[in-house]
């Protein structure tokens, strides 16, 4: 096996083991059982467990960013933009069998044991998704799809903050149908 495919089959499952567990809830022994390699060779990809998450972080972070540049750059409707967007946390309910939640999100929710690069690249993603949605409700806004109250910026940091608290919630119970409940309300706010 290619050293990239098997640092890329790290990277996956770590992924997968974060989103369900949280990044203090995956070890690297986790990781060399389900890749079928020795603990050792996880660390000759990534010494520390540090070097492991920016990685991940970074990675998820440029998917996410790419997707939702490509949500953007159509000429659908600003609601169609900000259910595709929605559609983005809804998918991780549905992605296996165990429910996940966004890797930034549960990352974030560890930000107290995290050193200070970290930190702020959780925080860069929160801000980029901030701002992207402060775009997509400018334009709903402008085009009188969407009749909210308030500033689009107050509002993105809302529907950022419920999308990210949903997940955790609809995965502690409710599942895909509590999460498509709560996007219906937010929907809801966001056009009246």
């Amino acid at each position: 096996m290619k050293p990239t495919d098997t640092k890329t089959q790290i990277l996956d499952v770590a992924q997968d083991l974060i989103q369900r567990l949280g990044a203090n809830g995956m070890s690297y022994k986790d990781i060399s059982e389900a890749v079928g390699i020795r603990k050792a060779s996880v660390h000759t990809h990534f010494p520390k467990k540090d070097d492991l998450l920016m990685a991940l972080l970074e990675r998820y972070s440029d998917r996410f960013r790419r997707v939702v540049d490509s949500i953007l750059a159509t000429d659908e409707s600003p609601e169609t933009k900000l259910r595709r967007y929605c559609g983005l946390y809804e998918a991780n309910l549905s992605s296996s069998s165990q429910d996940k939640a966004c890797l930034c999100g549960m990352v974030g929710a560890e930000l107290a044991t995290l050193n200070q690069p970290l930190a702020e690249q959780v925080c860069a993603f929160y801000q980029d998704n901030e701002a992207r949605l402060t775009m997509m409700l400018l334009e709903g806004q402008q085009t009188g799809d969407f009749r909210f109250a308030g500033e689009p910026e107050a509002l993105a940091a809302v529907v950022f903050a419920s999308l990210q608290g949903g997940l955790l919630i609809a995965r502690a119970y409710g599942g895909a149908q509590k999460f498509q409940s709560e996007i219906e309300q937010l929907m809801r706010l966001v056009k009246n």
